[in-house]
């Protein structure tokens, strides 16, 4: 049995009514401008509306919160390095021993905030509308077949590999196996990984042939039918002309 990606059923909103061609040229650069933000407000306030933004779309509360938390927690964990970096105006904080650059604490707050804010965006993408209709869309604005079917392709079968890797790690426990600091527990686990990358491209050239015996000719076909509306427009542009002035305004801050 393959594993599911865990989202949520679609709610009906505006934003899953929304053609998904509008609705990718909307949030995708909007993502760009929010990525590139530099300041704490703009970063803060681009947050609280993509957060409404999934307020709006209808997306479960616990669903997103788990994994902003989970964001959040791997953010802090690789960049909290960020605020002992030595401020060069020597503003400084003292807790004790513990001294925090307010730089390098300001410099966390705003990776922090537009990644939440950019992954609450790309949530959306994936909570309003079926995946392959996104991927259709995406097509439909010229978006390379091959990048495409590569996208559609990573997101069926990394799941496969990722349930072969538990019947992997189950077999060894059941050997009675356990992850040491130690050179046979190092050379298992690089036994287990080659297994496992042999392993998936047996998988992926079976998964090949069996394309190509049922007529696949790069095309990306879906029953989707595109139509675009007035509200699909306003929706575009209300949201380009929002992370636009914010962009604006973190660039008049700096």
């Amino acid at each position: 049995m393959t594993l599911a990606l865990d989202v949520p059923a679609i709610a009906d909103s505006p934003l899953s009514r929304m053609d998904p061609r509008w609705k990718l040229a909307a949030l995708v650069p909007a993502a760009i401008l929010l990525a590139l933000v530099r300041t704490v407000p703009p970063a803060a306030a681009a947050l609280i509306l993509a957060l409404v933004l999934a307020q709006r779309a209808r997306l479960p509360g616990a669903w997103l919160a788990r994994r902003l938390a989970w964001t959040a927690l791997f953010i802090g964990l690789f960049l909290i390095w960020l605020m002992f970096l030595p401020d060069p105006n020597g503003d400084v904080r003292r807790f004790g021993w513990l001294s925090i650059s307010v730089v390098g604490l300001t410099r966390f707050a705003v990776v922090l905030l537009k990644t939440l804010a950019v992954v609450t965006l790309i949530l959306i993408v994936l909570a309003t509308a079926p995946l392959q209709d996104t991927l259709k869309a995406a097509r439909a604005l010229h978006v390379p077949a091959l990048f495409v079917h590569l996208l559609l392709l990573t997101f069926r079968y990394v799941f496969l590999l990722a349930e072969e890797f538990g019947r992997l790690r189950t077999a060894l426990r059941v050997r009675g196996f356990r992850n040491r600091a130690d050179l046979h527990s190092w050379r298992t686990i690089g036994l287990v990984g080659g297994t496992l990358l042999v392993r998936g491209s047996e998988r992926a050239e079976r998964v090949g042939h069996a394309m190509r015996c049922r007529g696949f000719d790069g095309t990306f076909r879906s029953l989707c039918d595109f139509r675009t509306r007035a509200l699909d427009v306003a929706l575009w542009g209300a949201v380009i002309l929002t992370t636009g002035g914010l962009f604006a305004w973190d660039l008049w801050r700096r």
